[in-house]
């Protein structure tokens, strides 16, 4: 098999909540449509990687992954199948949580703190590390994997994994949130840094290896009614240290409007979801209300802003013209590729290094690009 072989990956929900996956290849990123007509269709809760020239795909109520290759012709081969049936993985074996150290070597978690040590490339599971200095509760509250929701693959091979604590209703938090360190070579928990936020679970990274954490699940409502902490922003060292001068809610740069979602992007600065607190009209000095506890989550109180960490400035990102949780960057061949979905579709867009975007693809779906080879 020779040349690039890429897949558009899109999610697509019927009328009645089901999700299907479709998956739809091409030699290049670069073409002006791409029908989901004759995609390759997984249902239930299929979630997928790409590692060692293949593409690994979870699907289904069981927890197995299975490799295929797609050679020149766009045909899929199916290869290898693994089994994780024989642990608790609750959510099959979703790739939204596992970590990717090397070509041999992935961290599925489990049980909380637990990881299995699994080659996706071999396809043999290697073992089971149970050792952690976390905390299994603390005051009351759970202790829960951030997940990978960004899908970082850490440029050092050294997995750094976000915790939070949380009760039962996902409504109060701990006011800070530990990162698991893991040696690469024995898999081993290095060590746990504590950083000064609440439910950090997205990571991402710069150039020069500083990496920044932020929230996902928590939310601006108790801060807002001063029942809770910021959220905010943490950045580890190249050496794995908190950066304890670093740490933001960005209130200053927003115009005292809070953040979720923050990712870095490229040359000193990233982009954040930030809550428009006002367009609400609530007296935050009063009790709080069901009706506000719903409005919170609503995309339209939302906006993406366009963060400069080197000037401490923020604003709108208005290349971004529609509320959007989902949006995604996807790294593709030194591309930065911005996918945003609404109402159904998502539009594909090209940033360049000032953060201007020319756009490409719209398809049905949450969609995003990924390279097999």
């Amino acid at each position: 098999m020779t040349g690039p072989v890429y897949a558009l990956a899109s999610a697509v929900f019927s009328p009645t909540g089901d999700r299907n996956v479709y998956f739809a290849t091409t030699h290049s990123i670069d073409v002006p449509e791409l029908s989901l007509d004759g995609a390759r269709e997984y249902g239930g809760v299929a979630n997928y990687a790409a590692v060692s020239g293949r593409l690994l795909i979870s699907s289904g109520e069981a927890p197995t992954i299975t490799a295929y290759d797609v050679d020149d012709a766009m045909t899929w081969h199916e290869r290898e199948t693994v089994s994780f049936a024989s642990y608790p993985v609750t959510d099959n074996a979703n790739f939204f949580s596992q970590y990717l150290v090397d070509d041999h070597h992935m961290y599925l978690p489990f049980d909380g703190y637990k990881r299995i040590v699994w080659d996706p490339t071999d396809f043999q599971i290697r073992g089971v590390m149970e050792d952690t200095s976390l905390q299994l509760d603390r005051d009351g509250l759970l202790l829960e994997p951030g997940g990978n929701r960004s899908g970082i693959r850490y440029a050092n091979g050294q997995v750094l994994m976000p915790f939070f604590y949380h009760d039962e209703e996902w409504y109060e938090f701990g006011a800070t949130s530990p990162i698991a360190v893991y040696d690469p070579v024995a898999h081993t928990e290095r060590k746990v840094v504590e950083a000064p936020c609440a439910g950090l679970a997205i990571a991402s990274q710069d150039e020069a290896g500083y990496t920044y954490f932020s929230p996902f699940d928590y939310g601006p409502l108790l801060a807002l009614y001063g029942l809770g902490p910021s959220p905010c922003v943490a950045r580890l060292t190249p050496e794995q240290e908190l950066d304890a001068a670093f740490t933001t809610d960005m209130l200053a740069w927003t115009e005292g409007r809070y953040i979720n979602g923050f990712r870095y992007i490229r040359d000193g600065w990233g982009l954040a979801n930030v809550f428009h607190h006002e367009r609400l009209g609530v007296d935050f000095s009063a009790p709080m209300t069901a009706d506000v506890q719903d409005q919170v989550w609503e995309a339209a109180n939302w906006s993406v802003w366009k963060v400069d960490l080197s000037a401490g400035t923020a604003a709108p990102f208005d290349a971004i013209d529609v509320p959007s949780f989902g949006w995604n960057i996807v790294q593709i061949d030194g591309r930065s590729l911005l996918t945003v979905p609404s109402e159904g579709s998502t539009t594909m867009y090209e940033m360049d290094p000032d953060g201007n975007l020319s756009p490409g693809l719209t398809v049905t779906g949450d969609a995003t690009w990924i390279r097999v080879r």
